[in-house]
């Protein structure tokens, strides 16, 4: 809470975006680099999945799992589980609570081990985050960003989010509802990485949740070789089918967890996957109004695979 009241306070004052750059870059000197000097990480060996929350972070997660996995063991194939234990770390959780500026605790979390499979493609932790592209803390680092149409992102939220927490307080009722509440949030990410994407100073690769779902199997090649990896295309027709929705559900019916910090969720981390499923929940009026929302902030809806 002091954190936020000391932020909070700095956006009213003049200077006050200097002063929280100030914040930024020191903490990145002193105890985000440091941070990976103790784990012997360098930024660019670090590739953070930045993403808008369910747009196929997971999905992208396991996909690379099964990928390394197989260049060692190609009769190997990899569930959610043994995917966590590859992948341990959140980003905002173990290196950086950017959240908790300007005292901290920076890290809420010591940072795990990566797996050393990891080595295969030339890196040393792949991890993720939903957050704000952060322009201090990874301007040396490889950034995969994933996105969706804003109106399948709030189905999937809502289901996600609200219908499947029973004891949550004040659940939405709907998708509507959801994009209302996190209208402003979709909107600050979206544009945080397009404008870093568009500035060509940054290493960032943006994918949206459609194309990958509609092409896998040519965007896991475009991400290895964005990374530097030349990759065998046996390996990554055998990773897709090891990742496929069906497999992810006959790991979680024999108890696997896709995402460990999803507390009180019942029933399927999945709801359906599908494109298009707004139609169900938006009339022509929303999204007309939606529209109209988006484009108030340079963002056109109808830029968007919407089905």
């Amino acid at each position: 809470m002091q954190n936020q009241t000391i932020r909070d306070i700095g956006k009213y004052i003049p200077f006050g975006r200097n002063i929280d750059n100030l914040f930024r870059y020191g903490t990145y000197k002193t105890h985000y680099q440091t941070l990976l000097r103790a784990n012997n990480i360098r930024e660019e060996e670090m590739l953070i999945i930045g993403t808008i929350a369910r747009s196929g972070t997971h999905y992208m997660m396991l996909l690379l799992a099964n990928y390394l996995a197989k260049i060692n063991d190609k009769n190997k194939t990899i569930g959610p589980s043994d995917m966590n234990a590859i992948f341990p770390n959140n980003w905002h959780l173990h290196y950086m609570s950017y959240h908790r500026l300007p005292l901290g605790p920076f890290n809420l979390q010591e940072p795990k081990k990566p797996n050393e499979l990891i080595d295969g493609i030339g890196l040393k932790e792949i991890t993720r985050s939903h957050s704000l592209f952060q322009r201090i803390y990874w301007k040396k680092s490889p950034v995969l960003h994933l996105y969706r149409n804003p109106l399948d992102y709030a189905v999937s939220l809502y289901y996600y989010k609200h219908k499947k927490r029973l004891e949550l307080a004040n659940r939405c009722r709907n998708p509507n509802e959801v994009l209302k509440l996190k209208f402003g949030n979709y909107v600050a990410m979206y544009k945080s990485y397009q404008n870093a994407a568009r500035e060509g100073k940054y290493k960032v690769l943006r994918i949206s949740y459609e194309n990958l779902i509609m092409k896998p199997e040519f965007y896991l090649t475009a991400v290895l070789q964005w990374l530097g990896h030349e990759p065998e295309l046996q390996i990554i027709e055998d990773s897709l089918l090891a990742s496929s929705i069906q497999n992810v559900r006959r790991a979680e019916k024999i108890g696997e967890v896709m995402n460990p910090e999803a507390s009180n969720l019942v029933g399927s981390f999945i709801n359906s996957g599908q494109i298009g499923q707004w139609k169900k929940h938006f009339n022509v009026d929303d999204y007309k109004r939606w529209k109209k929302a988006f484009r108030g902030h340079e963002i056109e809806l109808d830029s968007f695979i919407l089905e």
